[in-house]
């Protein structure tokens, strides 16, 4: 009995630490200024090469950086960008010049991807190849990662950790594996979160560890 529960302390010090190391990397999205290095949002940048090299993901930022005086920018559905009409935007138009827009998913739980669509809408700009279509994948959607044991359990010891995301942070302890569900992939990941899950963590590590 004293093994079992040394094994399953162990197996939840490496949830810990993987719960702390998941919700801490993926506090925050990362920020993509369009077009860079090479461009900007401008007549000049294949916009459209320059988003295929990039993994947009729940969470990201793009940053507009452009001459206010010559462009804007514009949120269309996909039938304004196929049309470069921005006559039934999906939000205000953006035209300070530096414009920041966060990139939430929206995709269906099967595709787990959703796509934004941008243009100017100065006449000529959109057809001329000022545009850009946004695919953002929910890469965490489902649970893919799994972590092996710290070493050899004894029968009914937990065999593994799943790492999940999608919901609030919880550990389930079951015969064959501990699932832990990550906070998402998104800017508003906060430290409280954090502490929370690591508080939470090591008091079932306790729990464990006197049985």
């Amino acid at each position: 009995m004293k093994l079992m529960a040394r094994a399953q302390a162990s197996l939840v010090a490496v949830v810990i630490i993987a719960a702390a190391a998941a919700v801490l990397g993926t506090a925050s999205g990362a920020s993509y200024t369009v077009g860079e290095p090479g461009g900007s949002w401008d007549l000049r940048t294949n916009l459209t090469a320059w988003s295929s090299t990039v993994d947009f993901h729940p969470g990201d930022q793009l940053v507009f950086k452009y001459d206010a005086s010559a462009h804007d920018v514009v949120e269309v559905t996909q039938a304004g960008y196929g049309s470069c009409s921005a006559a039934s935007p999906v939000s205000a138009a953006l035209r300070t010049g530096s414009d920041a827009v966060r990139l939430d998913g929206g995709g269906s739980a099967s595709s787990r991807r959703s796509t934004r669509y941008f243009i100017c809408s100065v006449p000529g700009h959109c057809a001329a190849g000022m545009k850009l279509e946004v695919r953002v994948t929910d890469d965490d959607a489902e649970c893919t990662n799994r972590l092996p044991p710290p070493g050899p359990a004894p029968p009914g010891a937990p065999s593994g950790i799943t790492i999940c995301s999608g919901g609030p942070p919880v550990v389930i302890m079951t015969p064959g594996v501990v699932s832990y569900g990550a906070a998402p992939r998104s800017s508003s990941a906060g430290l409280g979160s954090v502490l929370a899950t690591v508080v939470m963590m090591v008091s079932l590590l306790l729990g464990l560890a006197i049985v």
